[in-house]
């Protein structure tokens, strides 16, 4: 195979691939010496440098992606689009199984309270989680995050994510009217605290006035 046409089939390749490729995997697949497929990779990776698309090496593995110094502008559209097509719902498993993964279905709706099959069912066709075997029983599953939804964050691993701690620290809720009408009124004193004087019964203040009367009489007489 000519060198620019095995350089054009090399590009073809790693497109369509949806895994890194080896060096010995693609000599296989192509039927050509290493050598010359090592060499068709090397005028590949210097063409694409400066393009939106460029081809990765790690490992010993190769495979196409967007360039770094477009990472801002690929991760917020990703987010975004990602966002646009799901629910508050989905949003919601997708994040208990980011943090606690791997973790099982029935773990899942204890910690949500509710039904999860259709959000479980969503994620896993738009390939953001997996499921895997559970280690300790063969009859159930567990479910994980995949490379997708760590390329959907500009993630290169889990460990990248937040601490949840921290995440919950930085939400500050909105404070309603209501909330600051109890808050004005447990700051004012209750009545135990400060309490009225009690009003002079009316038949004592009566009783009182008979009194004055009689003892006016009295002095006229």
């Amino acid at each position: 195979m000519e060198p620019q046409h095995l350089k054009s089939v090399l590009e073809s390749l790693l497109f369509i691939a949806s895994k890194p490729l080896s060096l010995k995997e693609l000599s296989k697949f192509l039927e050509e010496p290493p050598e010359a497929v090592q060499a068709g990779l090397e005028t590949l990776i210097l063409e694409r440098k400066d393009s939106g698309i460029v081809v990765l090496e790690s490992n010993g593995t190769y495979q196409m992606s967007t360039n770094t110094r477009n990472s801002t502008q690929v991760k917020n559209f990703l987010n975004a689009e990602l966002r646009e097509k799901l629910t508050d719902a989905t949003v919601e498993v997708l994040g208990i199984i980011a943090y606690r993964q791997p973790i099982s279905k029935a773990e899942i709706e204890a910690i949500r309270g509710v039904n999860s099959q259709y959000s479980l069912r969503h994620l896993l066709m738009r390939g953001l989680i997996e499921k895997i075997s559970n280690p300790r029983d063969a009859r159930s599953l567990y479910y994980q995050t995949t490379t997708e939804f760590l390329q959907h964050l500009g993630l290169s691993s889990v460990k990248e994510l937040p601490s949840f701690e921290e995440l919950v620290g930085q939400i500050k809720l909105p404070e309603t009217p209501a909330l600051e009408n109890e808050a004005l009124a447990a700051a004012q004193p209750t009545a135990a605290e400060n309490p009225a004087p009690e009003p002079e019964p009316l038949a004592a203040a009566e009783s009182a006035t008979e009194e004055e009367y009689d003892d006016e009489e009295d002095d006229e007489a």
